[in-house]
């Protein structure tokens, strides 16, 4: 394939993607004027506190990202964590199959960077588990402080799964001889590689003060974005929004929206987020009129952030197809 083919693949791959999510969102596009509407109706001083949180927990997401790749020395900063951070975020929630789409969007990003492929696996089950730890312990506190109905069980099952996995991953960085005879069945050409990413994890240290750091800014990015919806509330209903019922919505809309049934959950989401918003009080047609706001400003104002910074950033250099090509904005 020649070198002009190749550069055309890399703008096109991207182009044919955003024309099928097009096709794909045709019947939710009524959300969007209605989300239009909500926004122009709503409070404008908690409208734009809700923007700035939703903005301030993706830089929170990005600021883990940081931390955790530049334990071997400094490969990043902030402006780069924050593109990849917000472009793969509006993949992920754009398109079927999004998520795994920008876990390799992402992947690529960091290898040109110079991250190595332990060091980039290490990094997205680290930052996944911290992400999972806290979502679970604001359930406990919704079910312990605020009176919100959750299974208790299942909050402590996946606290100890995630839990489990954070120490499973350092146990792995100091036991790179165990995992090596655990592997010493496989091909012989497998098995170089897989030794080859043992050794780069078992390279791997973290001090103590970096780690709660990334802890920290994981919880960071949850309540920033619980207060997002939390503002979006106050936007519509007022500061009267009983806050439990609030907590509970914000966890049942992330769990709707992790099974990516459509793009950016439309349609799946909404009903539980009217729902829970009703059980916790509030009347229907303020309730809904709180999730189109909150999904106004959460996912179709940062959605529509990220693929400006795609545009501007990644696309056409080869990251979803092809060879990257390097750049100091990337």
């Amino acid at each position: 394939m020649s070198v002009s083919w190749r550069q055309w693949l890399r703008w096109l791959v991207p182009v044919a993607v955003l024309v099928a999510m097009l096709v794909i969102l045709r019947d939710e596009l009524r959300f969007f004027g209605e989300a239009w509407g909500a926004v122009r109706a709503a409070s404008i001083g908690p409208l734009l506190a809700a923007v700035a949180t939703a903005v301030a927990s993706l830089a929170a997401m990005a600021g883990v990202m940081q931390i955790l790749l530049n334990v071997e020395g400094r490969i990043t900063g902030v402006a780069r964590t924050n593109a990849i951070t917000f472009a793969s975020n509006a993949w992920s929630t754009t398109v079927p199959g999004g998520p795994a789409i920008s876990a390799w969007l992402t992947f690529r990003v960091h290898r040109l960077w110079g991250a190595s492929v332990g060091l980039c696996g290490w990094f997205f089950v680290v930052s996944g588990a911290l992400s999972t730890v806290w979502m679970v312990l604001i359930g406990v506190v919704a079910v312990a402080l605020l009176g919100a109905e959750l299974s208790a069980w299942s909050l402590l099952l996946s606290l100890l799964a995630a839990v489990a996995t954070i120490g499973a991953v350092f146990w792995a960085t100091l036991h790179p001889a165990v995992l090596k005879g655990w592997v010493r069945f496989l091909p012989e050409k497998v098995h170089a590689r897989v030794v080859g990413v043992i050794d780069q994890v078992s390279a791997i240290r973290i001090s103590a003060s970096a780690f709660f750091a990334a802890a920290g800014l994981s919880l960071a990015n949850r309540l920033l974005d619980l207060a997002t919806m939390v503002f979006a509330v106050w936007a519509v209903a007022g500061q009267g929004a009983p806050l439990a019922g609030v907590c509970l919505a914000f966890i049942m809309t992330k769990l709707a929206g992790s099974a990516q049934v459509t793009p950016g959950g439309l349609g799946t989401v909404e009903p539980v987020a009217v729902g829970m918003l009703v059980a916790g009080g509030l009347p229907l047609a303020t309730a809904t009129a709180a999730t189109v706001v909150y999904r106004a400003v959460s996912f179709a104002l940062i959605t529509a952030i990220g693929w400006a910074i795609y545009a501007a950033v990644y696309a056409g250099r080869g990251f979803m197809a092809g060879r990257p090509s390097a750049g100091e904005a990337v």
